[in-house]
Formats: C-alpha cells, sequence, structure tokens
C-alpha cells in the first residue's frame, strides 16, 4: 500500500505510486501489539520501482561517503551531516533524490501530519515535531549483524526507517532490572563484550521481541521503546520466524502487520517462513538535538516528522 507522490524522478522513469495518501491508514493503524511503546510496521511503504530507484541512487555515491565499520555491518554513510565528537551535527545539503522524487521524508512527514490531524480531531494525545535532519544508511551482506545498542541521546526518540533489497529480523532488547527481573538474570559468555560496552548494564539473554522487517517497509520505534530499550540484528544467513511460541525459529512480534499473503501462507500451512538473507540496505531518518548553528542547512521546508 505505498504512499503516492506527486513529483516525477529523472529521465524516463515513471511515477508508480498508485494509491492515494489520503486512504492511508494512520499510524496507529500499524502499532506493533504487546510492546512498550511504541512501534509502528508499514508493510510496503513505497513501491518496488522506488525501492529499485533508490538502490541505484545509492550505488552511484561518490565511494569516499561509505564509512566501514568493525560492529559487523559492512558499510554506512551519512546524509545531512556528521556528528561531532560532542554529538553536534555539523549539516550538509540531502541528496537530491530525498528532497524530490521520491522524497521520502516528505512521505513520512504527509503521513504523520495527517496521524497528527486525526489525533486532534478525535482529542487524542497531541505531537510534538521532529525535524529529520540526517538519514545514516547502513549496509548489510548476508551473515552480518549489529550488537544491541542505543543510539543515544544525541537523538530524538523517534527513528523511521526504511528498508531496502532484503529482509531481516530486528531483536528488541531490555535491560535486566534487580527490582523487576525478567529470567534470564544473567547473560551468556558470548554477551559479556557486549554488557562491558553498554556501561556495566546488564542486558536480558534473550530477547524481548523480534519482528520481521521486509523490504520496503517502515518501521517506526519511539517514546520509551527507543530510551530505555536496545535493538540489534543478529549474524545469520537465513532467518526462520514462526507467529506463535512451540515452533521453530523466533516468533514475530508483527506477523499480524507484514500484509504479506506469502508469508502469511506459510505461517499458516508450514507455522513457519524461512528466507536466506541477501543483501539489505537501510535508510534512517532522525533529528539530531544539537546542530552547527551558521553550517549548511540540511533540513528542507517540508522535512519534518511529527512524535506522539
Amino acid at each position: 500500500m505505498p504512499v503516492a507522490l506527486h513529483n516525477e524522478p529523472d529521465g524516463d522513469h515513471s511515477r508508480s505510486g498508485s494509491s492515494s495518501d489520503h486512504n492511508f491508514p494512520t499510524l496507529e493503524h500499524f502499532r506493533v501489539k504487546h510492546l512498550p511503546p511504541a512501534a509502528y510496521y508499514i508493510p510496503d511503504f513505497i513501491t518496488q520501482d522506488e525501492e529499485e530507484f533508490l538502490l541505484r541512487k545509492i550505488a552511484d555515491s561518490p565511494q569516499p561517503k561509505w564509512k566501514s565499520v568493525a560492529s559487523g555491518r559492512s558499510r554506512l554513510q551519512y546524509w545531512g551531516g556528521t556528528m561531532s565528537k560532542n554529538s553536534v551535527l555539523l549539516p550538509e545539503p540531502f541528496p537530491d533524490f530525498l528532497t524530490t522524487y521520491p522524497d521520502i521524508i516528505e512521505r513520512i512527514q504527509r503521513f504523520l501530519d495527517r496521524t497528527d490531524e486525526r489525533s486532534e480531531a478525535t482529542n487524542e494525545s497531541s505531537t510534538s515535531v521532529l525535524a529529520v535532519n540526517q538519514v545514516l544508511v547502513n549496509e548489510y551482506q548476508p551473515g552480518q549483524g549489529i550488537s544491541p545498542h542505543e543510539d543515544g541521546p544525541a537523538f530524538q526518540p523517534l527513528v523511521a526507517t526504511l528498508s531496502l533489497g532484503s529482509h531481516t529480523v530486528l531483536d528488541l532488547h531490555h535491560y535486566l532490572s534487580a527490582s523487576s527481573p525478567s529470567p534470564p538474570m544473567t547473560a551468556s559468555e558470548a554477551q559479556a563484550d557486549q554488557v562491558e560496552r553498554l556501561s556495566g548494564r546488564p542486558i536480558a539473554a534473550i530477547p524481548l521481541a523480534h519482528l520481521l522487517v521486509m523490504p520496503r517497509s517502515l518501521l517506526i520505534l519511539s517514546s520509551t521503546l527507543y530510551t530505555s530499550h536496545l535493538h540489534g540484528i543478529s549474524e545469520r544467513f537465513e532467518d526462520i520466524v514462526s507467529a506463535a511460541p512451540g515452533h521453530e525459529g523466533v516468533v514475530a512480534a508483527n506477523a499480524d502487520l507484514l500484509g504479506d499473503a506469502g508469508i502469511a501462507d506459510s505461517l499458516r500451512n508450514n507455522k513457519v517462513w524461512r528466507q536466506a538473507r541477501g543483501t539489505r540496505t537501510s535508510l534512517t531518518f532522525r533529528h539530531a538535538n544539537r546542530t552547527l548553528k551558521g553550517g549548511l542547512l540540511s533540513m528542507t521546508a517540508t522535512g519534518a516528522l511529527r512524535r506522539h
């Protein structure tokens, strides 16, 4: 159910969005149940043509933009600027394909604006503005992942991540609490280094939940799920997912939101869905709290997100 836009890409590439964003369900429709506030999973937020267009543009990025990392990811790059050692964004302009076709920033804004308008009409809780000023691009090859981590207080507690190319399983983790323990109380030896890197705060050895994240989907994490929990991706070449406990693989907390008939049939008939990972590229839209004054502004006039 892609959100349609009215801008066209360069050349003879035709506009592929076909549905009206006016009829697109609001954010609450996509809330993942039985999780701390809040995670929202929106399947097919863009079309396959738009996905291919974005992947082509990313592949054309200058090689110096890519940075190799040692945390299991093959490489990453930043658009909109980089962060200083003092957690200040040094702003740079966004590339044209983020501010024109298919203009994902405007699309997310339009989607959340309508959610905000409907909330006001029903006297629900209001929202606050979150202006996107940085986009983090991660590329994962099969078998690569990232250790459980927080993005930190340098960013507002809302991120929107668009997935391209392949699926993955995102693991949500929580810290152990002596006053409100949740088994198992100790991490495995393999997690010792992770625990030390997390300022000595131990995390539960078993993830709180798993989210199956498909290509072209948008995943939004906000509020305490962003500020008080961790997220990571296990290093696997293949994922096995089920819709309920008692079967092989991990349980996808968002199984009822996947919007894929093939996966639904597999979960219903075989009880599990099994798929090898391909190369996945993710675009994470976020807002750095502190920005260097007087630098090149990277925020567009329409580039504002809203947060519950």
